[in-house]
Parts: structure tokens; sequence; C-alpha cells
């Protein structure tokens, strides 16, 4: 049952994509796919066309290394010990998260992401998420 879902899920999110007109000046549809490799692809337009504008507004590259996960995906970094929610924003396709390296880039990428209207953050050494899901608190800023 759970791997029929996600193929109709993948399915869905294959075709939606191809239906989509959205041109991205710096992202690739394809940045966000899962990581595990089940080729599933789910990520809002919204949170796209944000991502592109506080992309603009940075002058500086954004770099995901997290976008859209499956279930099965998510369980598998639970178990191994990262740091996720049962309801994530990453499941819906409405999360991200981007490489950062430094605190410069850092305070670029927040500055650029609050910049364009992005409301909730968690900021890592490594990493910074944000998402635009309305079922969580917002604005908030938490840091792992």
């Amino acid at each position: 049952m759970q791997i029929q879902m996600e193929l109709i899920l993948s399915l869905f999110a294959l075709l939606r994509n191809l239906l989509s007109k959205m041109e991205l000046k710096y992202f690739k549809r394809s940045e966000f796919d899962c990581k595990c490799g089940c080729g599933g692809t789910i990520v809002s337009d919204k949170l796209l066309q944000l991502l592109d504008d506080a992309r603009e507004f940075a002058k500086i590259p954004f770099v995901i290394t997290s976008g859209y996960r499956c279930q099965k995906h998510h369980d598998d970094l639970t178990s191994r010990g990262y740091h996720t929610a049962k309801t994530s924003a990453h499941l819906k396709g409405l999360a991200v998260d981007i490489k950062c390296s430094d605190s410069k880039s850092r305070a670029i990428i927040l500055d650029a992401l609050g910049y364009v209207g992005f409301k909730r953050f968690g900021v890592a050494k490594s990493f910074i998420h944000t998402d635009i899901d309305s079922d969580k608190p917002s604005p908030v800023m938490w840091l792992y």
C-alpha cells in the first residue's frame, strides 16, 4: 500500500511538473527531487517562486540539500538520528534546506528569505531550513 501511494504521488508530481509553465531563473525542478533516488518530486510553485526571488535578491548561489522527501526517505533519516518532524513540510513539498557554510552567507540567505516573505526558519551549522507550511506556526525561527 505504501509503495502504491508513493508511486501515485510520484506520477502526480511528474504530471504537475510537466504541466507547469513556471520558468525559474536560478533553479531546476530536479534540485528538489527526493534524495533517496525514488524519483519523487512534489514541490510547490509558490515555494519555487519565492526561492527564485530570494536568490535574485541575495546575489549568491543557493544550494538545495533537501527539497521534497518521500515518507520512506523521511523515515530513514529519522532512524539514522537526523532531526525530523513527524509532520515535516518536506513531505508536502513545502520546504527546503539550503547549504550554508559560513556566517556571512548565512546572514545573506536569511536576509533574502525574509525579504521575499518566508517566515519560518530553522538554522543549523551547515544549512538553513525554510518552508511555507501554513499548517505550522509562523513567524518562527529555531536552532538545530
